[in-house]
């Protein structure tokens, strides 16, 4: 039964790492529930559409928007809304099958909660909580 439980722990640990993520839509509302891993560092989403969006994110910097970015250029504190101090910030790009690309800029504390904002390439905007 102990080692059981010694190979049950370290699982159960990798799946703790694994967190629902919400898009919120500014246009009317929907709600889209997502994946976000922690270890991975990868985020998943399945648009309205059907049309399931994956990706990594990165730390935020300043060679991480380029011109071709649907951020460029745009004023990060902004658009968060909130004071960016004490939290670590990320750029995540997700691409879909459809060539369709969601990037996503955002704010997350160290246990895995967090805010941010959302575009993707076809004109939807989102506030993401995660």
């Amino acid at each position: 039964m102990t080692r059981s439980l010694l190979i049950a722990l370290p699982l159960s640990l990798l799946a703790a790492c694994s967190h629902h993520i919400q898009f919120i839509g500014i246009a009317d509302g929907t709600t889209l529930t997502g994946t976000h891993d922690v270890w991975r560092r990868t985020i998943a989403v399945t648009l309205p559409s059907g049309v399931r969006l994956e990706g990594s994110y990165q730390p935020l910097t300043t060679g991480s928007i380029g011109e071709g970015s649907l951020f460029f250029g745009a004023n990060m504190a902004e658009l968060l809304g909130r004071p960016m101090s004490g939290r670590a910030h990320g750029y995540a790009r997700l691409t879909g099958s459809d060539n369709r690309v969601l990037e996503m800029v955002f704010a997350l504390e160290w246990i895995g909660q967090g805010y941010g904002v959302a575009r993707v390439s076809s004109g939807e905007e989102y506030r993401v909580m995660f």
